[in-house]
């Protein structure tokens, strides 16, 4: 499956003999990198658009491996290389991108429900600040007056 024939030296598992090399470790943290990030229709818009090129930019990144091997590790990038070889693999990252942003806006949604739940449980600030404090108030408002109308017939 490798059709750039370099392999770098020293690294022996990056290379497949039978060309069946399962990539869903490295899909799976792509696609949960994605989504982190909020990238997500930014990168299935690109996945899409570059599906039928994905032969000439594995080409493009053999090519380009000098310089991107000086910021990014050769073991994964390897990896990637190979695996967007393969227009299918570029579908199934696809797809991966897409289950995990489900899987991460039903957990916002959970978590937005229970604070919702949570908020509501405790009611307002205002309610928070004169909840039982309103009773005591009117007493002391009553038994104020009437202290205060006799101490002004007792002058």
């Amino acid at each position: 499956m490798d059709t750039s024939g370099h392999i770098p030296p020293g690294i022996s598992s990056l290379t497949d003999v039978d060309g069946t090399e399962d990539f869903t470790s490295l899909i799976d943290k792509l696609a949960k990198g994605i989504v982190q990030r909020q990238l997500t229709v930014p990168a299935i818009i690109f996945l899409e658009s570059i599906k039928p090129l994905s032969f000439l930019g594995n080409q493009l990144l053999i090519f380009a491996n000098p310089v991107v091997s000086l910021v990014v590790s050769s073991g994964e990038y390897y990896r990637f290389v190979r695996m967007i070889e393969d227009r299918e693999n570029i579908e199934k990252l696809t797809l991966a991108i897409e289950e995990e942003n489900a899987r991460d806006a039903t957990l916002k949604r959970e978590q937005k429900a229970s604070r919702k739940a949570l908020r509501k449980e405790r009611g307002s600030l205002w309610s928070r600040l004169f909840r039982g404090r309103g009773s005591v108030n009117k007493k002391e408002v009553d038994g104020g007056g009437q202290q205060g109308d006799h101490q002004d017939t007792g002058d």
